[in-house]
């Protein structure tokens, strides 16, 4: 489905009846990504995901992307479904985006589910990004491919799930270059966030092997939130969605009941 948000056409999908829940993706990510844990949701909710702005089946616009406007083309396409205040699902960049939401339009904000939370990113990690978006610039995103695949994913998934990994390596090939180094650089120009502001209950899934957003973030992101708690995933590393979205799912379902 399509529909008009911001001045940029949206992709998205809906399905199921019940209590809203938005799902957010990351960095190089789509919608697509949801797949599996969507479906179980559906069951109970009804479940939106889209693909954000230069990522995806969406448009990338003109202007720059920045964790601001992302929030801001989420808000349009809640209000464009009419939806009432929702659980905020993100994972990694779209948790920033859920927590930013959870900010400046607490009204849309039923409660928060970060997974593989972002809470900070120490000068290195941001040099990192922007790094990385000059090479991307410059030689493509074949040129990080494999190092950024290895770490994506826990070792015992590459092991015995080689089609995840096979699968995920596509759909990172398949951003646009222009679009993903842009995103990068939004990334690591992501604004702080009050969250002590936060005033939605909040779960914050991590898997034990997650190198890019570890439990330090989660830890950290605890700490800050008022009402807020951590679960860990075992076997699991930062694209867990993939990995297991029996799992994610169910803790969820638990959290929203």
């Amino acid at each position: 489905m399509f529909t008009q948000v911001n001045g940029v056409k949206h992709h998205y999908h809906s399905s199921g009846e019940g209590p809203p829940v938005v799902l957010i993706h990351g960095l190089g990510g789509t919608l697509d990504i949801w797949h599996g844990v969507a479906q179980l949701l559906s069951l109970h909710h009804h479940v939106v995901a889209l693909d954000l702005r230069g990522h995806g089946r969406t448009g990338a616009g003109r202007a720059q992307f920045s964790i601001k406007s992302w929030s801001q083309d989420v808000a349009g396409l809640m209000a464009e479904l009419e939806l009432p205040a929702a659980t905020i699902v993100g994972h990694s960049m779209g948790s920033l985006i859920a927590q930013h939401l959870a900010v400046t339009a607490p009204e849309l904000v039923d409660q928060l589910v970060l997974v593989g939370g972002i809470s900070y990113f120490e000068p290195p990690d941001k040099e990192a990004y922007e790094q990385r978006a000059k090479i991307v610039d410059e030689q493509g995103l074949d040129e990080i491919v494999h190092d950024w695949l290895v770490g994506a994913l826990s070792p015992r998934t590459h092991a015995r799930l080689p089609q995840v990994t096979g699968l995920l390596r596509h759909l990172f090939l398949s951003n646009d270059p222009r679009s993903y180094a842009k995103a990068c650089r939004a990334l690591s120009r992501a604004p702080a966030i009050e969250r002590e502001q936060i005033g939605q209950p909040t779960l914050l899934l991590v898997g034990d092997h997650d190198r890019s957003t570890p439990l330090r973030m989660s830890e950290q992101l605890h700490r800050q939130i008022p009402v807020s708690r951590v679960q860990v995933v075992p076997s699991a590393a930062h694209w867990m969605t993939l990995e297991h979205p029996d799992v994610l799912a169910a803790a969820i379902l638990q959290f929203l009941t």
